[in-house]
């Protein structure tokens, strides 16, 4: 079969399954869907490992992969002694149950030839259920009894009584589309670019706390190796963050792996998100942004001959050099800085692996973007703001995290989570607590 062939054949698969999955979510805003999104280490790997065997099998400069997905969380969340999900909420509003359903589909294209590639990407993820009726529950908040009558009676009344369900059918979301080209190439080094959406800006940057944010930009890349010292690189990239005002960010990122083949990583990277003049609501160089961070990380591979599987133990320091000092209960503090440490033992390929992660994570409020942290978090179910007047947003949280991952077979498996955190400084927002419980069933192709 011709390559157009085999492309019009994907396209037209494609067009068939995006009739029947979608994106949405119970109580979802975009960041409550890319922070559940995000894939951690070793399911990432394990992902990784699939296409690459796909690729490596494949006649044809085209590969094509996905995955199907089946999930279920049981979250709970309180504030100031308020339970923020379950029974017991405001009448007024639709409630926000502790159980979430999602069913999810990914579906990637991988093109090779010679010295460029591309990629692209696409993912639906839609909360389970049948369709709504669209009707409102509660009256419209302006309405004249003396004006309803026939259909638009049920617009003033309201319908709660009807049929109403979770599910939707709407929303594709393009997660990444970009190309590369090596632009030079001699042994063990090599330096290339990278343009377009490169997806997260975990996808390419070291972190487990920070770097959630959708990564719109150029990469450039170099790698080599030191013999018997180490294997480097060096990336840097500027992303759009608000092409409204001309507002980018740049990060750079330096990396030694396997020094002097002890097992021991070692990796630097710094990010600036600064607004110097107005953003979109005429605010001049907006809190929100007020961050330039660094962050060190390290790993040390644990010999698979010592325990009979693969391990390792990391972990991560940053800091926000442009943060002002905060006000807490009459003294001035800064709360710029954010650490964790974990431990991975096993390694998912295929049938009958298995693996299992913990980590201890801290995040201050000062320290990462509200829509930039990618860690444990605090559920947030009320949407709320770091730089508004509550002063509770995504971060101010220390807490734990474990994740379980088990092959049934080559192509299925189960993906285990529980993870829960609180305020790390209760006089910042109030105190806050947090919990998930998630399993998801994931089949690969």
């Amino acid at each position: 079969m011709s390559f157009l062939n085999k492309l019009m054949t994907a396209v037209f698969a494609f067009s068939i399954m995006t009739a029947n999955f979608a994106f949405a979510a119970q109580d979802g805003s975009s960041f409550e869907e890319e922070l559940n999104e995000r894939d951690f280490d070793a399911l990432r790997e394990y992902l990784r490992s699939r296409r690459a065997l796909d690729i490596d099998a494949s006649t044809s400069s085209l590969t094509i992969s996905g995955n199907v997905r089946t999930e279920w969380r049981h979250l709970n969340e309180t504030c100031k002694g308020q339970r923020l999900r379950g029974p017991g909420g405001d009448r007024k509003k639709i409630p926000v149950s502790r159980d979430d359903f999602d069913i999810e589909f990914n579906l990637r294209f991988d093109y090779i030839c010679g010295n460029t590639w591309s990629v692209a990407q696409v993912r639906y993820d839609n909360s389970a259920g049948v369709d709504d009726n669209d009707h409102p529950c509660f009256p419209s908040k302006d309405f004249n009894p003396k004006d309803c009558c026939g259909k638009q009676a049920v617009q003033c009344f309201g319908d709660p009584e009807g049929y109403h369900g979770s599910g939707s059918c709407d929303d594709l979301c393009l997660k990444k589309a970009f190309f590369g080209y090596e632009l030079y190439s001699c042994g063990d080094s090599s330096f290339y670019f990278e343009l377009g959406r490169r997806g997260q800006l975990y996808d390419v940057f070291d972190s487990n706390v920070q770097f959630l944010s959708r990564f719109d930009g150029l990469l450039l890349k170099y790698e080599s190796s030191w013999e018997s010292i180490a294997d480097w690189y060096i990336q840097a990239a500027g992303l759009v963050v608000d092409e409204r005002v001309n507002h980018f960010a740049w990060v750079t990122e330096i990396g030694f792996l396997n020094i002097a083949d002890s097992g021991i990583d070692f990796k630097y990277s710094l990010i600036d998100w600064e607004k110097n003049g107005i953003n979109r609501c005429y605010a001049r160089n907006p809190a929100g942004f007020r961050f330039i961070n660094s962050q060190f990380t390290s790993y040390y591979h644990l010999n698979p001959e010592w325990i009979g599987k693969k391990a390792r133990i990391y972990g991560a320091f940053l800091v926000n050099h442009a943060a002002n000092q905060m006000r807490i209960q009459n003294h001035h503090k800064y709360k710029n800085i954010a650490w964790y440490v974990a431990a991975l033992i096993g390694e998912v390929r295929k049938e009958g692996d298995w693996s299992f992660e913990v980590q201890y994570q801290v995040v201050q409020a000062q320290a990462i973007p509200d829509g930039d942290i990618s860690g444990i978090s605090r559920g947030n179910v009320l949407k709320e703001s770091f730089t508004s007047c509550a002063r509770r947003g995504h971060g101010n949280f220390k807490g734990w995290r474990f994740e379980g991952l088990y092959a049934f077979t080559d192509h299925l498996i189960l993906d285990t989570i529980l993870e829960w955190s609180q305020a790390e400084d209760a006089n910042i927002g109030g105190q806050h607590s947090y919990s998930k419980f998630e399993m998801e069933a994931i089949y690969s192709f």
